[in-house]
């Protein structure tokens, strides 16, 4: 239901005409719930008194949780089944209540829980949303830090804010409490000082002025979750990013200054949503796979850590012989040969792997270096090895079993594992995906991997969770 009443019109006049000055609409919003689990309870009345182009309107619905009040809620807020069994359901009207909040800047009391809220219904009907958001808790504080308490009850009485019984915690009451005292609060503070701890608090903050209306739109239509950034331009090569928070980590990306002039080029700006950021990771790499020409931008979604593996490089006698080596982002035809953080670290675990499975050193090139080129190898000095394995007609025999313990070479932070399958599972949607991952890298094929050098980081923390984790080996 949308409602403009002149009442509104007056009564927050003053109001009206500062947040005309700003870049984006407002809405003012508060909701219902059945109760305060942002996963498993679901909204049952939303209200918006919206501010746009100088013009005060009213939305609100009542809206079928699927799923019983208690008593408790109830009685808090005045909601009951009944109220609420022939109400629509938030698939059916998300549609009309989006574009009042999308592009916009929502202001909540304690937004954290009506912006979380509402974030996950549209995400359960498939429908990406994130907006700019405003908590007038800590505005209060910055506003009167005399004061100790800035809940709205406190609000409401402190300004003497009129409001029956039944209006409190029904959502356009409080939305409408709420106002007055944004309202009471300009009048009491100089505008200049009130929008100066207003625009402190926006969060992620406004799109930086310049940046053309489409690219802007394209921004606003991002949600808040994990997913593969493509930037476009019509000259070069398309940029991809990870991203965690795509629409607050973009904002933030634009906002600041250094690199802002490269992104203000671009003609165009998709989002491919993933699951998890393990998902992001191997969307990336399939991306690089059949996309020959694309960039990467050194941002935060690239570590700066080094990662380091063995090569196996057959010498002029076609002898196998171990390399540490860096391990850099791209495809790769077959997965690392164990994975470290530093080549010591490498050069150790690679001497114990060959005494494990009883391979040759001398033939592997990582004797010691106080050991001359042609002194006998610490085994064939011990009498452990005739020396026969650095012979020629020993070497095929030598190189195969190389090759067929090199997957076993250890991964850091992975134990005794060295390849696993992880399903993430998108817990509001139940979609999910099967990754499976060997050595710090991901598989995009049967036969091609992937490795960037924040895989690492993410699979150890994934890790921590067992759920949805299968050991292969």
């Amino acid at each position: 239901m949308s409602i403009i009443t002149e009442n509104d019109a007056a009564a927050f006049a003053e109001l009206a005409a500062v947040l005309f000055t700003l870049p984006l609409p407002v809405a003012i919003v508060d909701l219902e719930t059945t109760g305060g689990h942002f996963e498993q309870d679901r909204i049952t009345e939303i209200a918006i008194l919206r501010f746009h182009q100088g013009v005060i309107s009213r939305h609100q619905w009542l809206i079928n949780p699927q799923q019983p009040i208690s008593d408790f809620i109830s009685e808090l807020t005045g909601i009951s089944n009944a109220m609420v069994q022939n109400a629509p359901v938030f698939a059916d009207m998300a549609a009309d209540l989006l574009p009042l909040l999308r592009g916009h800047l929502i202001v909540a009391h304690n937004s954290r829980f009506d912006y979380t809220f509402l974030r996950y219904a549209f995400a359960r009907v498939q429908i990406s949303f994130a907006a700019l958001t405003l908590d007038t808790v800590p505005f209060s504080r910055k506003l009167y830090p005399q004061f100790f308490k800035h809940n709205l009850d406190v609000i409401i009485e402190r300004f003497n804010i009129a409001m029956s019984t039944n209006e409190r915690h029904r959502a356009m009451g409080d939305v409408v409490a709420l106002t007055h005292f944004l309202q009471e609060s300009l009048r009491d503070k100089k505008p200049a000082v009130w929008l100066s701890q207003w625009e402190q608090l926006i969060r992620p903050g406004y799109l930086p002025a310049g940046l053309n209306s489409d690219l802007c739109q394209q921004v606003y239509a991002l949600p808040d979750s994990p997913g593969l950034i493509i930037w476009q331009f019509k000259h070069g090569a398309d940029v991809l990013m990870l991203k965690e928070q795509a629409f607050t980590d973009t904002i933030n990306q634009l906002r600041h200054k250094p690199s802002y002039k490269r992104w203000q080029q671009a003609t165009a700006i998709r989002f491919v949503p993933a699951i998890s950021m393990a998902h992001a990771m191997w969307l990336r790499g399939r991306y690089q796979l059949q996309h020959a020409e694309v960039s990467y931008f050194n941002d935060d979604s690239v570590s700066s850590t080094n990662w380091y593996t063995i090569s196996f490089v057959p010498n002029q006698k076609g002898q196998l012989q171990a390399r540490v080596v860096r391990l850099k982002e791209g495809i790769l035809t077959h997965a690392p040969y164990g994975l470290f953080m530093h080549p010591r670290a490498a050069k150790r675990a690679l001497a114990s792997w060959a005494r494990q499975y009883d391979l040759c050193p001398a033939s592997l090139d990582i004797l010691p270096q106080t050991i001359g080129q042609h002194d006998l190898c610490p085994k064939q000095a011990a009498g452990q090895c005739d020396g026969q394995c650095r012979q020629d007609e020993a070497i095929a025999t030598q190189n195969q079993r190389i090759l067929q313990h090199a997957a076993l070479l250890p991964v850091c932070d992975w134990g005794k594992w060295h390849r696993l399958r992880i399903t993430e599972v998108n817990k509001l949607t139940a979609e999910s995906v099967q990754l499976e991952f060997q050595a710090g890298c991901v598989r995009l094929d049967k036969n091609l991997w992937y490795f960037h050098p924040m895989l690492p980081k993410i699979v150890k923390y994934r890790l921590k969770q067992l759920q949805g984790i299968e050991f292969l080996g």
